[in-house]
């Protein structure tokens, strides 16, 4: 017989946590799952205190969301969680207001509260950013409707735009733990097809396929929810359009997490073929909490924007934190790669930079250089040679070669900066 402590428990993580468990366990926890799930229905109040839960789910902003609204944020999901009205003052209205929170709604970065005003139940939505003061009362909250259907409000007042057009090839790689979730929340196309893990040549994701679905917004806020554990590999158009969210704000170059997913691609993409190498340059910034001090924070980030000028386009190069740069080149000898290196150096050293006060700032880097596979270490390549599952060595190799390059950037510091240094073999 299952505790009341036990059915909740197993309920939270059937709802919450069944996209991040292994196909194993959720099999192991299937029949718990489905106990679970019957005692709570058998349960009108934890049945009630569950779906207040689920609404404040909707809103993953609650630990994240700015300063100014964080408080009221709190309040809100106090008074979600405990069944009481809120007295609240809105922009634009001369009085208080009473006010039932039956969800709370993040719509990009725009914060939203769902409920009703005093002792009505038909549902409002509420900007976050517009409550003025807000305080919680002693009276219960009145609920919505039983018919009330949480999603179907969303659609119709979210103002997705609405369109006729279709998909005809959509494909998104999600990360791997995501796979459950996704065969279980299959999106509605004509087709849909689904790579998993096991079949995809890309290790630790898996790929989605759908032809006939409906492009819009809706589709665009769907993906957006999984963050950088989705990308868009087609239609181009979308993907240019989604990875706009992947890209640094400074600089407009890749993030760290977007460009470690392009250097394990690159790497399952030479363990395919043993005749592909590639090079890795990690660039760092010489001084640059001098140059941030002296200058101020804004003459840094211009800085920051003129080191990625001295990029080319077409590589594959990211923000990596702080003033550190990283560079992907495929295809690329040590020797080509030093080249390349030695010329962003030279942009960057010859760039006359002019703070406020119109005086020249020297800005000059470091480079540390690695390639694979020359700069493994042997019994990493004799790995690589011998496994025949080599593509789980993909991450190992990142590690490694990231390393290599580090340590090159290390050895350039030392010997006196504005250089450019070789890894070891």
């Amino acid at each position: 017989m299952m505790t009341p402590a036990e059915a909740i428990l197993y309920h939270l993580a059937n709802r919450y946590l069944r996209q991040l468990m292994p196909s194993e366990i959720l099999d192991a926890l299937q029949d718990r799952f489905i106990a679970a799930e019957q005692y709570i229905n058998d349960h009108p109040e934890i049945l009630a205190w569950s779906q207040r839960v689920f609404w404040l789910a909707h809103w993953d902003g609650v630990l994240s969301s700015p300063d100014k609204t964080e408080h009221i944020a709190c309040k809100l999901s106090n008074a979600l969680l405990n069944n009481r009205q809120v007295n609240l003052q809105y922009s634009g209205k001369e009085r208080p207001i009473l006010f039932n929170v039956f969800g709370l709604i993040k719509r990009d970065e725009s914060l939203l509260v769902l409920g009703s005003y005093d002792k009505s139940s038909d549902p409002v939505l509420l900007a976050v950013r517009k409550i003025l003061t807000l305080e919680l009362s002693n009276q219960a909250a009145i609920q919505p409707a039983a018919e009330f259907d949480l999603q179907c409000f969303l659609k119709s007042q979210l103002n997705f735009s609405k369109t006729s057009d279709k998909i005809n090839c959509l494909q998104i790689e999600f990360a791997e733990e995501l796979f459950s979730y996704i065969c279980d929340h299959e999106v509605v196309a004509e087709n849909v097809h689904i790579v998993p893990p096991k079949n995809y040549h890309h290790s630790g994701y898996f790929l989605l396929e759908a032809q006939g679905i409906v492009d819009g917004e809706r589709l665009r806020q769907w993906i957006r929810g999984f963050g950088l554990l989705a990308q868009v590999l087609k239609p181009d158009t979308l993907r240019l359009e989604m990875e706009q969210a992947r890209l640094d704000t400074r600089t407009n170059l890749l993030t760290a997490t977007e460009f470690k997913r392009c250097l394990n691609r690159e790497i399952q993409r030479c363990l395919r073929d043993s005749q592909m190498i590639f090079a890795l340059l990690i660039l760092d910034l010489d001084h640059f909490k001098k140059v941030n001090d002296l200058n101020g924070h804004d003459f840094g980030d211009v800085v920051l924007l003129q080191v990625a000028d001295c990029i080319r386009d077409y590589d594959e190069a990211a923000r990596h934190g702080g003033e550190e740069f990283c560079i992907l080149l495929p295809n690329t000898s040590a020797e080509e790669a030093l080249i390349i290196a030695e010329r962003i150096r030279q942009q960057i050293e010859h760039q006359a930079l002019k703070n406020l006060h119109g005086e020249v700032v020297p800005v000059t880097t470091s480079i540390g250089l690695a390639t694979y596979p020359d700069h493994l270490p042997a019994d990493l390549k004799k790995e690589i040679l011998s496994d025949q599952h080599v593509a789980e060595l993909s991450n190992k190799i990142r590690l490694t070669i990231f390393q290599q390059a580090d340590q090159a950037l290390y050895k350039a510091k030392q010997q006196g900066r504005n250089r450019v240094c070789l890894a070891s073999n």
